[in-house]
């Protein structure tokens, strides 16, 4: 598996992924939809005044740490315009091309293909070694802090936490989704929106009750009084507790484990090529 899995429809697919994940943003497009217009939540939550948007500037590093790359602001203005600051102007000159497809190409000439491809050992050729030479790439790319690691050694020896989880996307990216993703808790806008209504709605049948605006206060309070406590509490399960999938303890059995999913990828396409 070599720089060729960095195809245009894959990263396509991976952008997907991340605006649904990261953003929360549900609302389906296509490479020739307009960035702009997908960056906000969904019709019901605007249509009850919550609306949600994002600046696209605070979504560029997200997308460079999906990827595994960096750029400097100067190459995403010239690329997207993003310095301009009269919106006329912005809508005659980048508008018509701040689109997703853009947004590919632009990834797709920064980000920096890892092989996976069999080299050679005393004159044999090895899958796993190679895919080991690979995550070595991988890893100094996710952690550029990360000291030297042999097979055998733990991968939490390396990777923790957000980089654990940074890794681990990417190369389920590479893979076409083919390992299970990281456990992780995730608290989503919508869900905080959800329980509030739910206390306030609580709390107005205390109201009606009781003739007593107390409740609805109460319920108010309450869900924002515990939010910072619990975003607290699963930032640091995610960011400690990351656990791996079972059997896989070691970056040796990571390599030997994606291994067996090239080898099985590659029958499976020699199958159907032939006659």
């Amino acid at each position: 598996m070599s720089a060729e899995q960095f195809k245009q429809e894959q990263i396509f697919e991976e952008v997907c992924i991340f605006w649904r994940e990261e953003l929360g943003l549900e609302k389906p497009f296509n490479p020739d939809s307009r960035i702009d217009h997908h960056l906000s939540n969904d019709d019901f939550w605007e249509s009850i005044g919550l609306k949600e948007e994002y600046d696209f500037a605070d979504i560029i590093s997200g997308l460079e740490e999906r990827f595994g790359f960096s750029c400097i602001d100067e190459e995403w203005n010239r690329a997207f315009g993003l310095s301009v600051r009269r919106r006329e102007e912005w809508l005659q000159k980048f508008a018509p091309h701040f689109t997703f497809r853009r947004l590919v190409e632009f990834i797709e000439k920064h980000v920096q293909p890892i092989s996976f491809e069999p080299i050679s050992l005393l004159g044999k050729t090895c899958l796993t070694a190679g895919i080991f030479r690979g995550i070595e790439q991988l890893v100094r790319q996710t952690n550029p802090t990360a000291t030297r690691f042999a097979p055998s050694t733990p991968i939490h020896e390396r990777l923790r936490g957000a980089t654990l989880q940074r890794f681990w996307n990417r190369l389920r990216w590479m893979l076409d989704d083919q390992i299970p993703p990281l456990p992780r808790i995730k608290i989503s806008s919508r869900g905080f929106w959800h329980s509030l209504f739910f206390k306030c709605g609580i709390g107005l049948l205390i109201t009606i009750w009781r003739r007593d605006l107390s409740g609805v206060l109460a319920g108010i309070a309450t869900t924002f009084a515990l939010l910072i406590p619990v975003g607290m509490v699963v930032a640091f399960i995610n960011q400690v507790c990351c656990r791996l999938p079972k059997g896989i303890e070691t970056f040796g059995d990571l390599s030997r484990v994606l291994a067996a999913i090239i080898e099985d990828q590659q029958s499976e396409a020699a199958s159907c090529s032939t006659p």
